[in-house]
């Protein structure tokens, strides 16, 4: 129960992350914004360390160095930079419907990299994901298209978050299998995630700057960052939860149930977002599909 608690908990940081996020990237450009949300996740996750971990600073076997390396590499630069990016580019409840997509990743790695199997009533529940993600989106990927080919480009992107999250809950589980220490594993591999991404960020704000042109005002733009900081501790816990979780249980197990995080999304948009989104009755229902879909990888997971 410890391991579903931590999982929920995850579900409700990286929901809030996204809508916080979107929300600050109003008036600040998406990869700036990745930078000050990791900085502030990774200060978080060092405090964390400090106080709860510091005698496990001296004893990072060499194997563990790669695995952290890895998943600093593929969590942000390939997670966190895309979920920002699409979240700009169609919202946060749309990507975060993709970005769901993790929990059938996950099954597909562990079962290729780790030999773990997947029960039939999994596999049904990861056809109901797809199909809740299909029936949400309807035509919405079509108008997006012919309207703006750019609109497309924030699907993939939130499709590669998917891969990437999913790739790195079994990353974090073999991770852990050599180096038992979800809070060292954390703020070593956002440590990583920002030494990757500061050139690219670097590059981006002397192309378009941080702060979005058309917007006045500092105090504006200081609301901004303080959106993004939050998204920061938001993700930061919601990453710290996770992995303690995955320490705890399967990654078959833990991952659907942080998949489920769509539906606090829709629920914080229709509140937060209101004039940014429209949460249409067809895309609740895909929501519903898709969460009922991870209902049955859990269930499948049990059997």
């Amino acid at each position: 129960m410890t391991a579903v608690g931590l999982s929920i908990l995850a579900a409700f940081g990286f929901a809030s992350s996204a809508v916080l996020a979107r929300r600050g990237m109003q008036a600040i450009f998406p990869l700036p914004g990745v930078m000050v949300s990791l900085i502030v996740s990774f200060t978080f996750a060092s405090v964390m360390v400090l106080l709860f971990a510091f005698s496990d600073i001296g004893t990072i076997p060499r194997v563990a160095v790669y695995w952290i390396i890895g998943l600093g590499v593929i969590n942000f630069l390939g997670g966190r930079s895309q979920n920002f990016l699409s979240a700009n580019l169609i919202g946060a409840s749309r990507s975060s419907l993709f970005i769901s997509t993790q929990a059938p990743f996950a099954a597909i790695f562990a079962i290729t990299f780790t030999g773990e199997t997947i029960h039939p009533v999994v596999a049904l529940g990861t056809a109901g994901v797809v199909g809740g993600l299909l029936f949400a989106s309807g035509n919405s990927i079509l108008a997006g298209w012919r309207a703006d080919k750019v609109y497309l480009l924030g699907y993939l992107m939130a499709l590669g978050a998917g891969a990437s999250y999913g790739a790195t809950n079994v990353m974090a589980k073999q991770t852990l299998q050599v180096y038992d220490s979800p809070l060292m594993m954390t703020a070593l591999s956002m440590m990583v995630g920002i030494l990757v991404l500061s050139p690219l960020v670097g590059a981006s704000a002397l192309h378009s700057g941080v702060i979005r042109a058309g917007n006045q005002g500092l105090l504006k733009s200081l609301a901004s960052l303080r959106h993004v900081a939050a998204a920061g501790l938001a993700s930061g816990i919601a990453v710290i939860s996770l992995y303690f979780a995955v320490q705890r249980a399967d990654v078959v197990v833990i991952s659907p149930i942080v998949s489920s995080s769509p539906l606090i999304t829709l629920f914080l948009a229709h509140v937060f977002l209101s004039r940014l989104e429209q949460v249409t009755p067809q895309l609740i229902a895909g929501t519903l599909l898709a969460i009922g879909g991870v209902g049955l990888v859990i269930l499948g997971s049990q059997l």
